[in-house]
């Protein structure tokens, strides 16, 4: 039996931002959005890289996780005027590369809530790089695409402000 505090988290109380800023200039201001109309689908998948070794003196294997590959299963449908679609899409249109397909991944947790700081939530922050990997235009219906956020390098921990939205590390 459930504990009476007890609650579920739902998949709207996790909240996901991206920086849309396309220039990728060193001086450029960062353009984070909420993803929150048109994305359909955001899978976090954390893909550990494992290591398994048999010694000679075990019956069994000794099993050790050595890292991760961090990817996140995406879909969307195609809305213009969509800051955050309109980015993704373009990436797969345009076929970009190297870091004009790379973006800050913002994951907030509006389920857990900072103390004294309104609006401010636990989050983690990744690079990852867009691999829109399909486009699929249905008759009579809405076009969609489809593909993964790529993890590169590994998550920072800190706080997100959802009303300045402002990703600050942890010391």
């Amino acid at each position: 039996m459930a504990e009476a505090n007890e609650i579920e988290v739902m998949s709207y109380d996790e909240a996901y931002y991206l920086d849309v800023e396309e220039t990728k200039a060193s001086d450029a201001t960062a353009d984070i959005q909420l993803m929150n109309v048109g994305v359909t689908k955001m899978e976090e998948s954390s893909n550990p890289t494992e290591k398994s070794t048999q010694y000679i003196g075990d019956k069994s294997k000794t099993n050790k996780v050595t890292g991760y590959d961090n990817q996140f299963a995406i879909e969307s449908d195609l809305i213009k005027n969509n800051k955050v679609v309109e980015y993704l899409y373009k990436i797969f249109r345009d076929r970009k590369t190297g870091i004009y397909a790379q973006q800050n991944f913002f994951i907030v947790e509006l389920w857990n809530p900072v103390a004294q700081q309104e609006k401010t939530y636990k989050a983690r922050k990744i690079l990852t790089t867009a691999v829109i990997s399909g486009k699929t235009p249905t008759p009579g219906e809405t076009i969609t695409f489809n593909g993964d956020l790529k993890g590169v390098g590994d998550f920072v921990d800190g706080t997100f402000n959802t009303s300045t939205k402002t990703f600050t590390p942890n010391e």
